[in-house]
């Protein structure tokens, strides 16, 4: 009876707090934008009135019959030095004027008898940080990294990092993730390039700082994008229909039970270990072997086949972990695996991102018994690259919150060998969402944050996208017009980063790409930082983050905060024209041209008619260059730094580096 009476209590009191939500975007400490309408949204009881109050103001409004609502907050001057002054304006019929002043820095939604309070909030300028894992990069990795991270005492600065690895093939409605005050722990696995940036707009505006962090690396920009958009392209019509039929988290559920109930009963056909019943703790072990884990399947005698392993150890667990839930933790496991604990599946990883990840499985006190319980493990890889890869001090089982009295499970095991191929049944859909899928990063990290009020955003990805950069160009140009539509926000700056040389190992030439970067500029408000001397060709992730940061707060204080004094960019390419046996180049943004070394100018090539470019002697003079060859007597066209691992010294008067560029258009061996 005592058991019903708790379980009644805490059904209604989770019910009771389900009937007001809001997605993580809103939590304590977040930065709200200034000077801007300030939507707030959420999830009520249908059709309920919903309360929402800040600085010193009140909107109502009513959800609609699927729950949803959302309000408009009129806009709030920044806070500076610790007080936020009131900024009237924008008021409409359902706002009234202050009551009594609701205290700073808190923001209260109210529905029936459900509340919900952030405290904590400042107001100032908010940008989103986006791309692939040259924005991933943490500070604590960058140059100077540990000096960063020291000094990251700067509580005006707010971060959010959006919850990775969430890949669903619908819109979501929310990702995982909260605002956290700017503090060493909080900074050091933060955006390097989003923190430095968001630290230079501090130092020069005096505001408080919100940066967003919604990034995965090795992602192409097809997975920023929604399905709506990609849909101009048929080049993707293929992989958006195969995707099509989970429109949403209920269609999603339900394929994918449905799946993997099928995957599951083909496996088991080709699986001896389904057969010989070896997840149950009594099955014959007279013919299994010992092996010490954490292994792979390269050591010992399980060579390197693609097929399955079968794992299985025995655990006493202790009488006073009665009544508390456990976390078995395997470590890493590579590949993908079934999971028993005394002949009862308790865990099922099929999920390709998951192939290379630590497996935690919390199994509720109703689930065991203390004294002797059985671990089976089935373990498959196609590849053959499977294994219980640990480390050691990651495989353990402990009482729930109690993990420094652990039980070390690495060591000894038994193992038999199962399936041995790689004719696995055809993966469930539904599990082979990865970070690549069309529109997968749109869905997970992007969609769940429109339309929080934003300032802008800055964006650092191309590199995975070198081997169609004919394409590159629409692609972002329609990924950017489609955020600033849903947005709703109006033609918010976005500014970007050109990918640094790296000798990439493959045909592609990567100038190409960064030519449909610096295209892209054609694009209304946007900008972008070149970084042509601040790679790494050993390096596909140069440590400078510093610079790059700088850089992309310069096109801000220009562009979006009037700083007119302040140079934003290096020359970039304008026209040519020929004379006789030279060509004269002219740049924007080219007062001052020089070289970054004081050495002669580098990685210009100059060709004629029969498209054969050679090395050539470039000229400085009044802000223009003269590019010419004696190998080359009617040249038509030229190109500068066009190669993977171009380090070029061309920049203005103000140190910043010129882009890679070509006066032709030509199509030779494609991007080769």
């Amino acid at each position: 009876m005592k058991i019903l009476l708790i379980l009644f209590i805490f059904t209604f009191s989770f019910n009771a707090s389900a009937q007001l939500t809001l997605p993580s975007i809103f939590s304590d400490n977040m930065v709200l934008q200034q000077n801007a309408e300030i939507p707030v949204w959420g999830k009520s009881v249908p059709e309920a009135k919903v309360i929402v109050k800040f600085h010193g103001r009140k909107k109502t409004t009513n959800a609609d019959k699927e729950g949803n609502w959302k309000v408009y907050l009129s806009p709030v001057s920044a806070d500076r030095n610790h007080s936020t002054p009131f900024k009237k304006g924008g008021l409409n019929s359902q706002e009234n004027p202050p009551e009594s002043p609701f205290k700073k820095g808190e923001l209260t939604i109210e529905s029936g008898k459900s509340k919900v309070t952030f405290t904590n909030i400042l107001i100032g300028e908010v940008w989103l940080c986006s791309g692939q894992s040259n924005m991933e990069f943490p500070l604590i990795q960058a140059d100077e990294g540990k000096k960063l991270v020291a000094e990251a005492t700067n509580t005006n600065i707010r971060l959010f990092q959006a919850g990775r690895h969430n890949f669903k093939p619908y819109e979501c409605d929310n990702c995982s993730g909260k605002w956290k005050v700017n503090s060493q722990d909080a900074v050091k696995d933060f955006s390097a390039v989003g923190y430095l940036f968001g630290l230079e707009l501090y130092k020069k505006l005096n505001v408080p700082i919100g940066l967003i962090e919604a990034d995965y690396g090795g992602t192409e920009i097809e997975a920023w994008m929604n399905s709506e958009d990609l849909e101009k392209w048929p080049v993707y019509h293929k992989g958006i229909e195969k995707y099509a039929k989970y429109k949403n988290i209920q269609k999603f559920n339900y394929y994918r039970k449905k799946e993997k109930k099928e995957w599951y009963e083909k496996l088991k056909k080709i699986d001896p270990g389904f057969d010989g019943n070896w997840w149950k703790p009594n099955a014959d072990i007279l013919s299994w072997k010992k092996v010490n884990p954490p292994c792979n399947w390269n050591t010992s005698d399980l060579k390197k086949l693609p097929g399955s392993v079968w794992y299985r150890k025995k655990i006493n667990i202790p009488k006073k972990w009665s009544n508390k839930d456990i976390i078995i933790s395997l470590g890493m496991i590579r590949g993908y695996n079934l999971v028993w604990l005394n002949g009862k599946q308790v865990n099922a990883t099929l999920e390709i991102n998951r192939s290379w990840s630590e497996r935690f499985i919390n199994i509720p006190w109703t689930e065991f018994e203390t004294g002797e319980n059985t671990i089976v493990i089935c373990n498959f890889s196609g590849d053959g690259n499977g294994g219980l890869r640990g480390p050691c001090n990651h495989m353990s089982v402990y009482a729930k919150g109690a993990i420094s009295n652990s039980i070390d499970i690495s060591g000894e095991w038994l193992y038999k060998r199962g399936y041995v191929g790689n004719k696995f049944p055809e993966w469930p859909p539904a599990f082979s969402i990865g970070r690549k899928n069309l529109s997968v990063q749109y869905n997970s990290l992007i969609h769940p944050l429109i339309p929080f009020a934003i300032r802008g955003a800055i964006w650092y990805q191309g590199e995975s996208n070198r081997h169609n950069p004919e394409y590159y160009k629409d692609l972002f140009f329609t990924m950017v017009e489609s955020w600033r539509n849903e947005w709703d926000q109006g033609i918010f700056p976005f500014y970007f980063v050109q990918i640094a040389p790296y000798k990439y190992n493959h045909i592609f030439n990567t100038a190409f790409l960064r030519e449909a970067q610096l295209k892209s500029l054609a694009l209304t408000n946007t900008g972008m930082a070149v970084t042509m001397d601040i790679g790494n060709i050993k390096n596909i992730h140069p440590k400078n983050k510093k610079d790059v940061g700088h850089r992309l707060a310069l096109w801000a204080f220009n562009k979006t905060y009037g700083f007119t004094n302040i140079v934003y960019s290096g020359p970039l390419y304008k026209s040519f024209k020929i004379d006789k046996n030279k060509i004269i180049i002219t740049f924007d943004y080219a007062k001052g041209l020089k070289t970054r070394d004081g050495n002669s100018l580098s990685h210009f090539e100059i060709a004629g008619e029969d498209r054969n470019f050679f090395p050539a002697i470039a000229e400085i003079i009044n802000d223009k260059i003269l590019v010419s060859s004696d190998k080359v007597e009617n040249p038509i066209a030229v190109r500068y730094a066009w190669s993977n691992v171009a380090e070029p010294n061309l920049c203005n008067d103000a140190g910043l580096p010129a882009s890679s560029f070509r006066t032709d258009d030509w199509d030779i061996e494609a991007k080769k």
